[in-house]
């Protein structure tokens, strides 16, 4: 990985987490620029490798699509593991499924760098507040805006492009090394982990039992006929929209009665 690849990865890193506000705040940033498959089609511009990019960050987050943040509290840092995973993988040359193995230690190493910005954060509030009340609007946009971000680009920019840098060809020495039995495990487990994430996601989704006839029509309709997902998805609206208006149409009968 050259010198300015990983310097435009990490700053898209910084650019796309939770705390910083420059691509459109949490909204925008996070929530668009900060999934892992929008870091995959980021990453594979930057690499030269669009198609193994977008591959590997949609099989990273298969893993974490049903991963919340309610009130900031983050189980794993999606955004790390997106940008600096497929950027990891990449690089090594690694399957998709043992990307996946890669971006769940770089997530959790993620979530301690987000807690420590939020706790140094705790105590700037204090000094915020005091020149609130000084009525000191230079000193106050400096810490809300300044010195927070400042302290962001440290904790993620100079991390990520370490582990970039100079992790990149060490991860590529060190590929070829591990033995062949492990890599098979680390394969099977990768591949095992998108299912757990769409595990999560249904969980929070089907509230009624019988909702879960349109997952088993649809995945059968894939995995068995091998149709299109564009064309099962299309169907999918289609039932969506018909069970919408028909329930529609017996609340409005109960109330005409």
């Amino acid at each position: 990985m050259t010198l300015l690849q990983a310097v435009l990865i990490a700053l898209f890193a910084y650019l796309a987490w939770i705390a910083t506000p420059w691509l459109g705040g949490q909204g925008i940033a996070y929530h668009v620029f900060g999934k892992p498959l929008v870091a995959g089609l980021i990453v594979g511009i930057i690499m030269g490798d669009v198609v193994s990019g977008v591959i590997i960050g949609a099989t990273i987050n298969a893993l974490y699509v049903g991963a919340v943040t309610p009130g900031g509290a983050m189980s794993s840092d999606i955004n790390f593991a997106g940008y600096v995973g497929t950027a990891l993988a990449l690089s090594t040359g690694v399957s998709a499924e043992m990307a996946v193995s890669i971006a769940v230690p770089l997530g959790l190493i993620g979530t301690f760098v987000w807690q420590f910005f939020a706790t140094v954060n705790s105590f700037l509030v204090h000094k915020t507040d005091k020149y609130a009340a000084e009525g000191d609007v230079t000193k106050l946009t400096f810490m809300t805006l300044g010195l927070p971000q400042l302290l962001a680009l440290v904790l993620r920019f100079v991390p990520a492009f370490m582990v970039l840098y100079f992790g990149a060809s060490a991860g590529q020495n060190l590929v070829q090394f591990i033995p062949e039995w492990l890599t098979n495990i680390l394969t099977v487990v990768g591949g095992m982990l998108p299912a757990l994430g769409m595990a999560v996601l249904l969980k929070m989704l089907l509230s009624t039992r019988s909702l879960l006839g349109y997952f088993l029509v649809g995945f059968i309709l894939i995995a068995a006929l091998n149709l299109p997902i564009f064309t099962v998805a299309l169907a999918g609206i289609a039932l969506a929209l018909i069970s919408t208006l028909y329930k529609s149409n017996d609340r409005e009968e109960a109330y005409d009665e």
